[in-house]
């Protein structure tokens, strides 16, 4: 069979409603809303509420080119927010869980012709340092990032391996004053439990099936970063928040790319999100009414 066969799209009065409106704006915004309520509203404060979905923002900005398709990114979201939500809420750990989404946002970001954001590594993994025991989490993601296929360009390729090696050095800088304050505990840890653990599990053979059936695809960095986190996941409910954003990366990169892999499917979820904007921008206001 053709590839191409299905795409023909012929858009509906939803469709041309909703673009007249703008509504992947209103639904994309109705989705973090969403989030905040949903996963994250149990923080003590607001702000660390709205830190978290920040979170989830910059994660989305991380995938959007990947995936091409607001359905399978709401997807991909709420999945990566029902696993951050216990070690996000309960160990109040809504800047961690921001700087790595940041960490998402910028190297990913980086592959995508989004080349400045680069430049904002070293400030996020010095902070990622400044906050949380776990920053070398932050840079053990990043690091995968320099090998294998780069930017075709040489000048783009030292520049990844320039800015890499400087936040690196930054966080180790940072992690070291914090260290002669003593201002790091070494954290106790929490394995995943009910629902969370349940959540993982279920990510975890999602994204183990994906890596499978797509290896030949794959850099060096979706076949590592997933794998690593997944195993510590199994250890601490915090990790379990970070592997949630590196295992939707992995399902953008591969069932997910360019909307669902499927020519038969493909043009019934593009005409779907249309629909989805309207049934999330409903949640969305009654979540908020009801808080």
């Amino acid at each position: 069979m053709a590839r191409g066969r299905y795409d023909t799209h012929v858009p509906d009065a939803v469709e041309r409603v909703g673009r007249k409106l703008k509504m992947e704006y209103v639904g994309m915004a109705s989705v973090f809303t969403t989030l905040y309520f949903l996963a994250f509203s149990g923080l003590p404060t607001v702000l660390e509420s709205a830190t978290a979905t920040a979170g989830t923002v910059f994660l989305f900005l991380g995938l959007k080119r990947k995936t091409r398709d607001h359905l399978c990114a709401s997807f991909l979201l709420f999945a990566a927010g029902a696993l951050a939500h216990a070690g996000v809420v309960l160990e109040r750990w809504s800047l961690p869980y921001m700087l790595f989404g940041m960490c998402v946002w910028a190297m990913e970001g980086y592959f995508e012709e989004h080349r400045s954001r680069i430049f904002a590594l070293p400030a996020v993994l010095g902070a990622f340092a400044a906050a949380s025991p776990a920053w070398i989490l932050g840079v053990a993601f990043v690091v995968p990032y320099v090998v294998g296929p780069g930017p075709q360009d040489p000048g783009q390729r030292r520049r990844l391996r320039v800015m890499v090696g400087l936040s690196a050095l930054a966080a180790v800088a940072v992690a070291a004053i914090q260290v002669w304050r003593g201002s790091h505990a070494m954290p106790v840890l929490q394995p995943p439990g009910g629902v969370t653990l349940a959540l993982y599990a279920a990510m975890a053979l999602a994204t183990g099936g994906c890596l499978a059936l797509y290896w030949k695809k794959l850099t060096a960095r979706h076949r590592l970063n997933a794998p690593v986190l997944g195993v510590l996941a199994a250890f601490d409910r915090r990790v379990v928040a970070l592997f949630g954003m590196a295992a939707v990366v992995v399902l953008a990169a591969t069932i997910f790319e360019r909307s669902i892999d499927s020519d038969r499917w493909r043009p019934l979820f593009k005409k779907a999100e249309w629909y989805f904007f309207w049934v999330v921008l409903a949640t969305a206001v009654g979540l908020a009414l009801s808080a």
